[in-house]
Formats: structure tokens, C-alpha cells, sequence
């Protein structure tokens, strides 16, 4: 493996500090890839979230396939987190699915975020009262 070349490690159940630790010193292009559903469909377990947190790690949101996931939506993958893992906030979730994935997939010069030059898609989630993903949480696509 390249430590020039962009590195996505996958799923990551039994991640723990020291091996994100390992990892970032290793390379500074690394970006960890979480698909909750796919972890629990195969598994039933997910990543402990806060070890990547307290890391600083870069995070994505992925589905997997449908060879082991029962949908192919980030949304639910984010919702999935939310539920079972709640102290993960919102923001952070969104970067996730957001510009971290475009980043890691070396699409941030035109996807990931809005800015001018960029075309990212923008979609509106029906978030409830305090800010929060809930089982009722849905997509309307804008742009």
C-alpha cells in the first residue's frame, strides 16, 4: 500500500485506538468507512464511533451492497448510528455522508459541500424538534 495514494478502510468493528493511531501515522489520506447496517446484517455489531472521535479520524458513510444490507440509503445508515450510537451529533453525521465521502473518493473539488464551483446534490431531511435524526426522518431531493 501507497502512504501517498488515498487509503479507505472498510466496516472497521474491531478498530481500536491504537489502530487508528497506527494508521494516521502511517499516512495522512486515510479515511475510515462505515456501513451500520451492513455491520449489523453480517455481525450484529458496529464500530465503536467515539474511538474514531477521540482520533480525529476522518469518517465516511457507505451502504455496502445489498448482498449484505437491507437498503442502499446513507440516510438510514445515519439514522442507524444516531439510534444505537446517539452521542455521535448530527453535524458530525452529516460530514460523514457528506465531504468526507467526496474527500475520500477524490470528488471534493466539485461534490461534498456548497460552494461556488462545486454541484453537490442538496437534499432536505424533516428533522424532528430538537435538530435530530428520527425513524420518522425523511429525504425530499431539492437539487
Amino acid at each position: 500500500m501507497n502512504p501517498h495514494c488515498r487509503t479507505l478502510f472498510v466496516h472497521n468493528t474491531m478498530t481500536r485506538p491504537e489502530d487508528i493511531r497506527a494508521a494516521h501515522s502511517w499516512s495522512d489520506k486515510v479515511y475510515w468507512a462505515t456501513c451500520a447496517n451492513a455491520n449489523l446484517y453480517i455481525e450484529n455489531r458496529m464500530p465503536y464511533y467515539q474511538h474514531f472521535i477521540d482520533e480525529g479520524a476522518r469518517m465516511t458513510i457507505g451502504t455496502d451492497s445489498l448482498t449484505s444490507n437491507w437498503q442502499l440509503s446513507v440516510l438510514e445508515e445515519m439514522k442507524t448510528i444516531s439510534r444505537l450510537q446517539s452521542y455521535v451529533p448530527f453535524e458530525m453525521l452529516l460530514r460523514w455522508a457528506t465531504l468526507n465521502g467526496a474527500e475520500a473518493l477524490g470528488f471534493e473539488d466539485e461534490l461534498g459541500s456548497i460552494e461556488a464551483g462545486k454541484k453537490p446534490g442538496l437534499n432536505l431531511l424533516n428533522l424532528d424538534e430538537g435538530l435530530r435524526l428520527s425513524a420518522e426522518t425523511n429525504v425530499t431531493r431539492l437539487v
